[in-house]
């Protein structure tokens, strides 16, 4: 932790340091912008295991949208919808007319969303929402990579999730499927080396890792930026060749886009059968992968290497002390773009399945062999 200054405002707790400059507090929500809000709130109910949040519409004071907020744990997911006529809506249609269903923001949780806005201005954010003041939060936005932003949100009472929306009764969480938080977000960019300079010239992220992926077939680089207390990881990845599934991403989405979403969960096995159970699709694992080499590889793990095999989890241990499991699951929209990744952690794992990238890799070539793409 460093010893820097802190910046503080009046009657509020520590707001920034010079190694945190937004205040960050870690990840608030991620907002879709789909075609059927309903439908994908209710699908992420259904097949990982959450909970309706809120609602709001036009109705209840939101312009041009419709949109359900569902989550568990510190999970929170916002699936809008665009309703309606005027700007707002017809931003919302040409962003899934553009990228089909995806990710439009990052919002991340602040001390002081006035400070956030100042610093990352004043560092050459471009702020696309100014300060916006409600009885429930003040929030912010600047741009981020293509057509993503990053939201700047200071709660001030949690009765709501947002005006113009109304709680809906969830129900007790006690299936089998249990999420903690977001472990990490991914991004596909054309150029990262600009983006990896982007977060830390404004947010004051430190480069975590640096990957460089070749199967032999199709290449990616990818290098991870994170927050000091590392709440915040963004593995940025660009393509090294052209029939890359880094390319296969951007040309789909056509630009820069959140790759996948990493949900961190306290028991992958449980989550992942209950998640096959309820119609979820992973990326097949190659059976070889299991073979002779695995305990070689990862050392003793607490879990059996038969269920491991029969779930298709892989693991790969990153320190001495600490290993993890991990699953990819197939594209979740039409197009094959945002996937998401179930991790579970063991010890001091910090890691991001370096272990098992050319085993991911080679899995979604294959997927990417089945489209035509490589």
């Amino acid at each position: 932790m460093s010893n820097a200054p802190t910046v503080r405002s009046a009657g509020a707790a520590p707001a920034a340091t010079l190694h945190n400059p937004l205040g960050l507090r870690g990840v608030d929500h991620i907002e879709f912008l789909v075609d059927d809000a309903e439908r994908w709130a209710n699908y992420y109910i259904q097949h990982y295991g959450m909970y309706h949040r809120g609602y709001g519409d036009t109705q209840s004071g939101l312009k041009g949208r419709k949109a359900f907020v569902v989550g568990q744990g510190r999970v929170t997911f916002l699936f809008a919808q665009a309703e309606g006529t005027g700007p707002e809506a017809e931003a919302i249609r040409e962003f899934v007319g553009k990228h089909g269903n995806g990710v439009k923001d990052v919002a991340f949780r602040v001390h002081d969303t006035e400070q956030a806005l100042k610093a990352a201005s004043s560092k050459g954010a471009k702020i696309v929402r100014p300060l916006d003041e409600h009885e429930i939060f003040i929030g912010g936005t600047i741009a981020a990579y293509g057509d993503v932003v990053h939201s700047f949100i200071q709660r001030k009472k949690h009765a709501t999730f947002a005006p113009g929306y109304v709680n809906i009764a969830g129900g007790a969480e006690d299936g089998e499927i249990h999420f903690a938080m977001i472990d990490h977000i991914v991004a596909n960019v054309e150029h990262m080396e600009e983006w990896c300079a982007y977060y830390r010239d404004i947010f004051g992220f430190d480069q975590l890792a640096h990957f460089d992926i070749n199967t032999g077939r199709s290449a990616l680089m990818s290098k991870v930026m994170t927050d000091e207390d590392g709440y915040v990881k963004l593995p940025i990845n660009e393509p090294s060749s052209k029939n890359s599934q880094i390319q296969e991403f951007l040309d789909e989405f056509k630009g820069p886009g959140v790759q996948h979403i990493a949900l961190l969960t306290p028991n992958v096995i449980a989550t992942t059968r209950a998640m096959r159970e309820s119609g979820v699709e992973f990326l097949e694992v190659p059976d070889t992968y299991y073979d002779e080499h695995f305990d070689e590889r990862v050392g003793e793990i607490k879990e059996d290497k038969q269920t491991l095999r029969d779930l298709g989890v892989l693991v790969d241990r990153d320190r001495p002390d600490g290993y993890l499991l991990q699953i990819f699951t197939q594209p979740v929209f039409d197009r094959p773009t945002l996937f998401h990744e179930i991790i579970q952690r063991r010890g001091n794992s910090a890691g991001f399945g370096e272990g098992n990238f050319r085993a991911l890799f080679e899995a979604i070539e294959r997927e990417q062999a089945k489209r035509g793409t490589l």
